[in-house]
């Protein structure tokens, strides 16, 4: 009993002492890529992603913020995949 309470107390301090920050990473964590989110003077807004510096998709026009920020995770996370699995 000792020895599993002893292991237990040792596992959960020493997940503490490692995790300094908690918060998960998103698709805007990754260096490689920049997106840009700009506004229409038409309203909407134009999306523009690039890898390495280099335009991935040519640039989107979205009616909502939201709508091009959901469009470039969903980018980013294909190209992610396709790159890992090459």
């Amino acid at each position: 009993m000792k020895k599993m309470v002893t292991t237990r107390v040792s596992e959960e301090i020493g997940r503490n002492v490692h995790t300094i920050n908690t918060s998960p990473y998103t698709f805007e964590d990754f260096k490689d890529y920049n997106i840009e989110i700009d506004g229409s003077t038409e309203g909407g807004f134009f999306l523009t992603i690039f890898f390495q510096n280099e335009k991935m998709i040519p640039s989107t026009r979205f009616n909502s913020y939201d709508d091009a920020h959901h469009h470039a995770r969903m980018v980013i996370d294909k190209d992610r995949v396709t790159r890992m699995n090459s």
